[in-house]
């Protein structure tokens, strides 16, 4: 909902507008990981990273496969990669024959950039 929204809400429901300093505060667009995925069958292949991003800084390289994830199948991973940010996943990962578990913690966008 949108600050002018709330606001027309409140002013709707005989509240005072003097309430709306209240709701000044930024808001937090979706987390970001830095990755573009594709998704094949069982697994998701990274396609590319962004260098300064939380996939990248997790480890996570080009051509890496993730057969799992913390939050179920993988055709819900694209859309939990959207979630806020702070949100934290273990992803299963196969690299050649090597398979490892990484941590990654999506971040505001712009955090990453100088």
């Amino acid at each position: 909902m949108s600050r002018r929204a709330a606001l027309g809400g409140l002013g709707a429901a005989g509240l005072a507008l003097a309430a709306a300093p209240a709701f000044a505060q930024e808001v937090v667009g979706p987390g970001w990981a830095g990755v573009i995925l594709t998704l094949a069958g069982e697994t998701a292949g990274i396609t590319a990273l962004d260098p300064l991003g939380p996939a990248a800084r997790a480890g996570l390289r080009p051509g890496d496969l993730i057969t799992g994830w913390s939050g179920g199948g993988l055709a819900g991973l694209p859309a939990a990669l959207a979630g806020p940010p702070g949100e934290r996943f273990e992803l299963s990962i196969r690299r050649g024959e090597a398979s490892r578990t990484v941590r990654l913690v999506l971040e505001e966008r712009d955090s990453a950039r100088p």
